[in-house]
């Protein structure tokens, strides 16, 4: 799934949450989530989303990704489920947190009367754990034998360690290959939780049709597995872990009650579409990259201006900026006097390779004239961005439904 279209891609609500969709469902209602999300027989990624681990994906730009593109992550601790309700501003939201060894039996048991059936996938070790703590192969025996206890027509459909480590492309596609002839619809990834274990359910999701939950150490939970670490260790993560609480909760408040503005709006915007490359046609005195920056938006902008004036004002603005150039061209389709430069001549100048860019035009109904101009680089352009409304769609772009802005902000389909 991709975070492109949040308010079609998502089929449940959510709350941003320090940048991250938490999904704040009460355990029960997860469980059921889940097994609907089995039923349908869509590939699909579910992430149990701490204190933790919402710290580091703050830090981590490929988990922040992952969990973005999502299709559902449960706030796993009291700290993230708090936080989800104070982003969301709503007192009605649940503000429990989904467990992982809860949502495990829950799903099971509800699970049942569909015939589900489920694959248990092991983690590696933590390195921060006891030596040879991790979720290995009598472990996973172990949890097999607990859930058939308690639940005898469960169909464990296979178990197996994971390698404690990135799997590779090959080895990512036997485990999937080897999911699929089991015939199982939940795969339950346990063990550390690290940001690989989220990467691996999305990556499988992607390789084969099931439903994978990434449940930390939910396994060792249930097993009465769970080490106990020497004291100086468990001050250290308890220190980490309240740390990472108060990040979390002022990046959650700042969410909720900071500014909402058009800029803030737009700046969530081109994260989520992860544009790295922002274009500023007709930039004027550079109030508009000024506004994006305050916003939040880290990635490169690149100004053009034609009048010196103007073009002055903006080399100032920009000197203390190392990621934002200034450039005295005027964009255009190269036809006449008054065509502008094309995008294709001057693509070399303004990208890097591998960037995703978005253009901001000052002139409304230009964007054919630029796309026209940007020749075999048009679908690189991730957005487009003009002043007022347009009356009639630009071909291969959807317009984001009341933004906020005024101006039209567009997104190519099938591109972000």
């Amino acid at each position: 799934m991709n975070e492109a279209n949040p308010p079609q891609d998502r089929p449940y609500p959510t709350v941003r949450c320090a940048g991250i969709p938490l999904t704040p469902l009460a355990p029960a209602a997860a469980a059921a989530a889940v097994v609907r999300l089995a039923v349908s027989g869509a590939g699909a990624d579910v992430h149990l989303c701490g204190t933790h681990t919402l710290a580091r994906a703050d830090r981590d730009p490929e988990l922040r990704r992952t969990l973005r593109s999502a299709a559902l992550n449960l706030p796993a601790g009291p700290g993230a489920a708090w936080a989800g309700r104070i982003a969301g501003r709503g007192p009605s939201l649940p503000p429990v947190r989904v467990y992982g060894p809860d949502l495990l039996l829950d799903t099971v048991r509800a699970g049942r009367r569909e015939g589900l059936r489920h694959y248990v996938l092991g983690g590696g070790t933590d390195p921060d754990a006891l030596p040879g703590t991790g979720t290995g192969r009598e472990a996973l025996e172990q949890l097999t034998a607990e859930l058939l206890v308690r639940y005898p027509e469960t169909c464990v459909a296979g178990a197996e360690p994971g390698p404690g480590r990135e799997l590779t492309a090959d080895e990512r596609a036997a485990l999937a290959a080897r999911i699929r002839d089991s015939g199982a619809q939940l795969v339950w990834i346990g063990g550390p939780d690290t940001a690989e274990q989220h990467r691996t359910a999305t990556r499988l999701a992607a390789a084969h049709p099931a439903v994978y939950l990434a449940v930390g150490t939910a396994f060792d939970v249930l097993c009465d597995r769970v080490p106990r670490l020497p004291v100086r260790q468990r001050w250290q993560r308890g220190l980490s872990a309240l740390r990472g609480g108060s990040r979390l909760l002022r990046a959650a408040a700042k969410e909720a009650y900071g500014s909402r503005g058009p800029y803030r709006e737009l700046a969530q915007l081109l994260t989520d579409a992860e544009v790295d490359l922002v274009l500023d046609a007709g930039a004027d005195d550079g109030a508009y990259a000024v506004g994006l920056r305050r916003a939040g938006y880290r990635g490169r902008i690149v100004s053009l201006e034609v009048l010196p004036g103007l073009r002055e004002q903006l080399l100032r603005r920009a000197a203390a900026d190392p990621a934002w150039a200034v450039l005295p061209y005027a964009l255009g389709d190269g036809a006449g006097p008054d065509g502008g430069h094309r995008l294709d001549e001057l693509w070399d100048t303004v990208t890097a390779p591998g960037e995703r860019l978005f253009v901001r035009l000052r002139t409304p109904g230009h964007e054919e004239r630029l796309l026209y101009g940007a020749g075999r680089y048009a679908t690189e352009c991730v957005g487009l961005q003009t002043r007022g409304e347009r009356a009639e769609p630009v071909p291969g772009y959807a317009a984001v439904p009341a933004w906020g802005g005024g101006d039209a902000v567009l997104f190519r389909r099938g591109g972000v």
